[in-house]
């Protein structure tokens, strides 16, 4: 019977991104991997740099004030890339839905 093995050493690790206890997405497309952050924020790296090529951060706006708050409770929970095209969907965890193109 052929048993799991574990494997110590990663050929490659991404950083910059925070996730200590909510899911917040992955998806790879082309050389591309996104993924979202507990800091409420989208990194997009490239399979060949291990620091983000890009980031976009959501803003959270107060209903009241209308001015833009840092809102440490909200995070980014899905991340998708559309097809083989540089569009990436991705949504936080109050419900917003952002269309992201890489230019």
């Amino acid at each position: 019977m052929n048993q799991g093995r574990i494997i110590d050493n990663p050929i490659q690790t991404f950083t910059g991104h925070t996730n200590t206890k909510n899911f917040v997405g992955l998806s790879i497309s082309d050389g591309y991997i996104a993924t979202g952050s507990e800091t409420n924020e989208v990194f997009v790296y490239h399979k060949a740099f291990p620091m983000p090529v890009l980031a976009y951060k959501f803003n959270v706006t107060d209903p009241i004030s209308g001015q833009e708050i840092d809102d440490q409770s909200q995070f980014i929970s899905c991340v998708c890339w559309r097809g083989q095209s540089s569009t990436l969907l991705s949504a936080n965890s109050s419900g917003n839905i952002k269309v992201l193109q890489m230019d």
